[in-house]
C-alpha cells in the first residue's frame, strides 16, 4: 500500500519522464508575481486549463510584459507538486503566439513610453546650426566611429569632436551608455551623438531600454539617435531630438558643409555688390539729373523767367496805380466843384436871417407884440421881443 506521499513522488515520476520538455500554447490568466521573483498563472484554452509557473531566474530573461490575455507559447516539463498532488506546467521560457518576443517587448515599451510623452514632438531640442563641441557616445573600436570622424573632417573642420567610449552590444550595455551619455551632458558639448553601426535585432536591442530612453529625454543637451541602418528603429529614435538613420547621416545632418558655406557666402557676396551697384547707378544718375537742373544755362533761365514775371507784376502794378490816381483825380475835381457850389451858396444865403418862435421857424407876419423870439444868421443868432 502507498501512502499520499508516495503516490505523488510516483506520479510527479510518472510525468516527468513520460513528458520530458514539450511546447504549449494558450492564454495567460490569473498572473501573479511572487515576492521571491517567480511567476503562477494558469494557461487556458477554450475547453481547458493547467497551473503553471516560471521561476525567478527564467523570468528575469523575458523582454517582453507577460499580462493576463496574453495568448503565449510556453516551453517547460510537466510536473506534480508533491505537497498538494497539483498538476502543473513548469516554463523555462515564454514567447509570444504569432509575434516575436523582441518585436512585442518593443511595442509596447513604445507605447508605453510614448502614452507618458517621452516621444512628444514638443519637447524636441533644436540642433545647433554651428556647433563648436560634439559628443559622440559610441565604441572607440567601431567602425560607425570612424565613418563619423571622416564625415566631420570633410565637412567642418572647426568643431571639437570628444569621443565617450561606451558598450553598444549586450546586457551590460544599457548601464554603459547610459554612463557616457551622463559624462557627455556634462562636458559642454552642443550635441550628443549616439551611434552604432548595423547589426541583428538582437545586436542593437541594447537601445531599446527604458531607462536609457528615460535619460535621452531628460538630457538638457540635444541628442541626436543613429544606431543601424536606415530601416532600422529603436526605442533610443523615438526618445531622441533627432533621428539619424546612420552614424554617418548624423554627422551630415548635424554639422554645416563647409565647401557649401563658402559657395553660398560668395553668392552673398555677389548679390551684395550687384545690390551696391544698382543703388550706386540710381544715386549717380539722381545727381546727374540734379547738375542738369541747376546748371548755368538753366538757372539762367529760371532767372529770365523770374524777371519776365517780375515785369509783367511791375506793369501790372503800375497800371492799377495809375487807374487809382485817374480816380481819385476825378473825384477831387468833383469835390472842388461841390465846394466851390457851396461856398457861392453859402455867400448869397449869408445875409438872410432865420425867425424861430419856440423852436420853430415863423413868417414875420405871423408874429404880434409881446412875442420873444430868436433871429438867426448863418454867421450870428441873436433873441429879440417885438413891441
Amino acid at each position: 500500500m502507498l501512502s499520499v506521499s508516495e503516490l505523488n513522488e510516483q506520479a510527479k515520476t510518472l510525468l516527468e519522464t513520460t513528458f520530458s520538455y514539450v511546447e504549449v500554447e494558450g492564454e495567460i490568466s490569473r498572473l501573479v508575481r511572487h515576492g521571491s521573483g517567480h511567476w503562477y498563472f494558469t494557461l487556458k484554452d477554450e475547453k481547458a486549463a493547467i497551473s503553471a509557473v516560471i521561476y525567478k531566474f527564467n523570468a528575469a530573461k523575458l523582454k517582453f510584459d507577460v499580462a493576463d490575455g496574453i495568448k503565449v507559447a510556453l516551453y517547460g516539463k510537466i510536473s506534480l507538486y508533491s505537497p498538494s498532488g497539483s498538476y502543473q506546467f513548469i516554463a523555462t521560457l515564454i514567447r509570444p503566439s504569432g509575434e516575436g518576443e523582441l518585436e512585442l517587448a518593443f511595442k509596447q515599451l513604445k507605447s508605453r513610453l510614448e502614452s507618458e510623452g517621452l516621444f512628444d514632438i514638443s519637447r524636441k531640442k533644436p540642433l545647433p546650426k554651428f556647433p563648436r563641441r560634439i559628443a559622440l557616445v559610441t565604441s572607440k573600436t567601431s567602425a560607425a566611429l570612424q565613418d563619423m570622424l571622416r564625415i566631420a573632417s570633410q565637412r567642418w573642420a572647426l568643431a571639437e569632436i570628444i569621443v565617450f567610449d561606451s558598450l553598444t552590444q549586450g546586457e551590460t550595455a544599457p548601464a554603459s551608455l547610459i554612463r557616457a551619455l551622463k559624462r557627455a551632458g556634462a562636458s559642454g558639448a552642443n550635441a550628443i551623438v549616439l551611434a552604432r553601426g548595423g547589426g541583428s535585432r538582437e545586436d542593437l536591442w541594447c537601445f531599446n531600454d527604458e531607462n536609457l530612453a528615460r535619460e535621452i529625454y531628460a538630457a538638457r543637451t540635444p541628442v541626436i539617435s543613429a544606431v543601424g541602418h536606415e530601416i532600422d528603429y529603436v526605442i533610443s529614435d523615438f526618445a531622441a531630438d533627432f533621428r539619424a538613420p546612420t552614424p554617418s547621416a548624423a554627422m551630415a545632418a548635424l554639422l554645416p558643409d563647409a565647401g557649401e558655406l563658402m559657395q553660398s557666402i560668395d553668392r552673398l557676396s555677389e548679390a551684395a555688390d550687384a545690390a551696391f551697384t544698382r543703388v550706386w547707378e540710381r544715386k549717380f544718375n539722381a545727381l546727374a539729373m540734379m547738375r542738369a537742373r541747376f546748371s548755368q544755362a538753366s538757372l539762367t533761365q529760371k532767372i529770365a523767367r523770374k524777371e519776365q514775371i517780375l515785369l509783367n507784376l511791375r506793369q501790372a502794378l503800375d497800371a492799377a496805380v495809375q487807374t487809382k490816381l485817374l480816380k481819385f483825380e476825378n473825384a477831387l475835381k468833383l469835390a472842388r466843384a461841390a465846394y466851390a457850389q457851396q461856398e457861392s451858396f453859402f455867400a448869397q444865403i449869408s445875409n438872410f436871417v432865420r425867425v424861430q418862435k419856440g423852436g420853430k421857424t415863423v413868417n414875420l407876419s405871423e408874429l404880434k407884440s409881446g412875442d420873444r423870439i430868436a433871429l438867426s444868421s448863418v454867421n450870428a443868432s441873436k433873441e429879440a421881443e417885438i413891441l
